[in-house]
């Protein structure tokens, strides 16, 4: 799951308005089709792929297609800051992907039962939230005010996430390693709930500022 963390480099670090006269210009947009996009479209095409695999019981090649998947989360906003290619469209497709892989692994871990149901209930409750306040948002008038991007927690969600899956295949594909990993994928799977739920309640906060003022936010964390 230096300065570069998961799925860095594409994105702002919180909602925010439109750039204000202090803000730095806006980076210019490199178009659809750049390396970064092709990363990212790699994974959220990955993620029905590794579902496909790890219900079917071809647990090496699910585990290799997640480990794959997972990398371009991080490669693609590498790929984006050194090469200069941000786009709006990656803007939208990597958050896309990045929900997409973690639904389709935790469900299929929870189903499996190496997983507590709560803890893909949480993420999607998170994202079916803030889904759901952007919309009323928009229905008060102050939704263009506002862009919706991941927190820091958010980020180190995503990467404790991607741990946790990736230590629960190692374990199917090795089960001598349970004794080594059985302490830490607990661990990895608390840390990234309480991320979920700092990130919403960073969210939250931003919402109800951008509802109060009526004007455009903007947060560094």
């Amino acid at each position: 799951m230096g300065d570069v963390e998961p799925g860095a480099g594409r994105r702002d670090e919180v909602a925010a308005g439109p750039p204000g006269p202090g803000d730095p210009p806006a980076r210019p947009d490199a178009g659809p089709v750049t390396l970064p996009n092709a990363l990212t479209t790699l994974r959220l095409f990955a993620a029905p792929v590794f579902l496909a695999l790890y219900v079917t019981g071809d647990l090496r090649w699910a585990a290799v297609v997640y480990a794959v998947a997972a990398a371009t989360d991080l490669l693609d906003g590498l790929v984006a800051r050194a090469l200069h290619q941000h786009s709006r469209l990656g803007e939208i497709l990597d958050p896309l992907a990045d929900k997409l892989l973690a639904f389709c692994a935790l469900v299929a871990l929870a189903a499996a039962g190496r997983l507590p149901i709560w803890l893909p209930v949480l993420v999607v409750g998170r994202d079916a939230t803030l889904v759901a306040g952007a919309a009323i948002l928009q229905l008060i008038g102050v939704g263009g005010q506002i862009r919706i991007a991941p927190t820091r927690a958010g980020k180190y969600a995503t990467f404790a996430l991607a741990v946790l899956v990736l230590g629960e295949l190692a374990e199917d594909l090795a089960p001598d390693l349970r004794p080594v990993l059985g302490p830490w994928l607990p661990a990895a799977g608390l840390l990234a709930a309480a991320c979920v739920v700092v990130s919403l309640l960073q969210y939250a906060g931003v919402f109800a500022r951008a509802v109060r003022r009526g004007a455009p936010v903007t947060e560094s964390r």
